[in-house]
């Protein structure tokens, strides 16, 4: 007879319930091949052990909700914040522990030292799956900060969407002398989902249409006037190492070499067309040595715009690689036609 691993079952059942599954009970009898009462039995038990509760006629996880409020008057300092409010409720495996201590000192401390924000909050959700940290500031607001920025350094007007995109590569800071521009880079490559809004405009490396939606608690926050949200959410028992993200991008003889671009949110539309658009992709992975573009969701590219970054760009930036990966067949053929017809002329 085979032996049911009483854990995966429990995990499968909270993770049917908690994608709102309405049939989980008969998903989990077929996985598992036990019986309904078995089902029930396993459900009753995680609600006594508070892993879930009632709503309505259905079950949801149950998730606590800490709340901090702070006033940013120059004393504030992220590890302390951390060490005194967070840590408290980041009790898991050492490499959980890890990347919950790096991603907030390093998102609290863009809130301190750059939002020009007198509050600061830091809201904590948790189930017994996953945790969810909201750090919300009522500054300026991190695109209008970058807007601010270009616009003083550069003299050139971007539009808030365009300050999205300077995000994606890494590298890119706003005070080059105290700052690496890397702490958004790799807390959203260790985050199963890491979001900032502001100005209505969302940075993430997931679907932010569909993330808009089901994050209720982000949701609520989407009408403020000015400021900053970050969504950082990780599952307790994630097995991703810190450390290994790192060497992904940086390894530790050569720096932060390498990078990883979503092209479809990098531009309006998600379908690049223009020779402009690839000057500034260009522009942000220029400081790289190997570059993977992610065309996942683009559906066609523009002539101009391959002409200019696979051809043009490569002539200029010889010592980039540039690898594309989840393209489409037409995304490909636009590539592949643009390098043939260099190549012959």
């Amino acid at each position: 007879m085979k032996v049911v691993n009483q854990e995966k079952v429990k995990n499968y059942i909270l993770r049917l319930i908690k994608s709102g599954r309405k049939d989980y009970v008969k998903a989990t009898i077929e996985s598992f091949n036990i019986s309904k009462s078995s089902v029930y039995n396993y459900v009753k038990q995680m609600e006594i052990d508070g892993l879930i509760e009632k709503n309505k006629n259905a079950y949801i996880l149950k998730t606590n909700s800490y709340h901090y409020f702070l006033k940013n008057d120059g004393t504030l300092g992220e590890d302390h914040i951390y060490n005194q409010f967070i840590s408290q409720h980041i009790q898991f495996k050492k490499n959980v522990n890890s990347i919950w201590a790096y991603a907030f000192t390093e998102m609290m401390n863009n809130a301190i030292e750059h939002s020009e924000a007198e509050n600061i909050s830091v809201s904590i959700y948790q189930n017994c799956l996953d945790t969810k940290i909201l750090i919300v500031d009522d500054g300026i607001g991190i695109y209008k900060n970058i807007q601010r920025f270009v616009k003083e350094s550069k003299n050139e007007n971007i539009s808030l969407r365009e300050c999205v995109s300077l995000l994606f590569a890494g590298k890119f800071t706003t005070a080059k002398q105290y700052h690496t521009g890397e702490g958004i880079f790799f807390t959203s490559h260790v985050m199963d989902e890491f979001i900032i809004y502001s100005d209505d405009n969302f940075f993430t490396r997931n679907n932010f249409k569909s993330t808009q939606i089901e994050d209720t608690n982000l949701h609520s926050l989407m009408n403020m006037e000015k400021g900053t949200v970050v969504s950082m959410t990780i599952s307790n028992n994630t097995k991703k190492i810190l450390s290994e993200v790192f060497n992904t991008f940086a390894p530790v003889d050569e720096g932060f070499i390498k990078t990883t671009i979503p092209v479809a949110h990098m531009f309006t539309g998600g379908n690049p067309v223009s020779r402009s658009e690839a000057r500034r992709l260009l522009e942000c992975i220029v400081l790289f040595n190997d570059i993977d573009l992610d065309f996942s969701g683009v559906e066609e590219i523009g002539q101009g715009f391959a002409h200019e970054l696979f051809v043009l760009g490569k002539e200029k930036y010889p010592h980039i690689n540039l690898k594309t990966i989840k393209t489409c067949k037409t995304v490909e053929d636009m590539i592949k036609r643009v390098i043939n017809t260099s190549t012959i002329q």
